[in-house]
Order: structure tokens, then C-alpha cells, then sequence
């Protein structure tokens, strides 16, 4: 294999890692899986990666829940004013979080990092108001 094909098979990994992510993140996950696995330009061997058929629905229903569990004890652990939120206002809270994780790649590995993202996902929403 050339260094061009390796170099482009690592962009096309990156590329799944990225959709899969967002097919985690997404409100119907099926359809976002299905999305990822028709990406106009795939190779062969990236479909096959991401087939659905290949994917258990309830293995990758689990993952999800889990992303954003993991993602909301993050939260909790990384700022005050969130776990506060969440304790005066459930509801709001869990609305304004579903919005976060739905819109916001994970990106860090830190409670704190995870604040932040959360912290600037709230400012831009402001601005932007929402």
C-alpha cells in the first residue's frame, strides 16, 4: 500500500470515527447509522465498516446511552453551576443538555473540559438566541 492510500484510508477512518459520533449523538440514531454507511465516496471496505446490518440496533442503542452518561457525569463533575441547575431544574436542565449533546462533539477527556464545552454551547445558544 502507497503512503498516499494509507494517508487517505486514515482520512476516510477519521471521517467514520467523526459520523459514528454523530450517529451516537443523533435523535434517531438508525437513520444517522444509515446516513454514515450512503456517504457519497466511501470505499468498500469503510461501508462494510459501518453497515448497519452488521451493527446490532440494541448494542449500538447501548453505546449511545452510555456516551451520554458519561458525558452528563462529566458535567456534573466539571461545574457547579450545571450540577446546580440540574438540581433546581430537572427538566430544564435535561432539555438544555439533550441540545448540548445532540449539537456538541465530545471533545475532551475532563470534567473540565466538558464544562467548557458546555459553558461556551450555552453562550453561543444565548447569542444566538435560542
Amino acid at each position: 500500500m502507497s503512503e498516499e492510500d494509507e494517508a487517505a484510508g486514515l482520512l476516510e477512518l477519521q471521517a467514520l470515527e467523526r459520523g459514528l459520533a454523530a450517529a451516537l449523538r443523533a435523535s434517531d440514531r438508525a437513520a444517522g447509522l444509515a446516513s454514515l454507511a450512503a456517504t457519497p465516496g466511501l470505499s468498500a471496505a469503510g461501508r462494510a465498516r459501518v453497515d448497519p446490518s452488521g451493527i446490532s440496533a440494541d448494542g449500538f442503542e447501548m453505546a449511545a446511552l452510555l456516551v451520554a452518561r458519561l458525558r452528563f457525569e462529566r458535567l456534573m463533575q466539571g461545574s457547579e453551576a450545571a450540577s446546580r441547575w440540574f438540581d433546581a431544574d430537572p427538566p430544564g436542565f435535561a432539555a438544555a443538555f439533550r441540545a448540548y449533546h445532540a449539537a456538541t462533539p465530545a471533545s475532551g477527556l475532563f470534567p473540565a473540559d466538558e464544562a467548557a464545552l458546555f459553558a461556551g454551547f450555552l453562550a453561543q445558544t444565548r447569542e444566538d438566541g435560542a
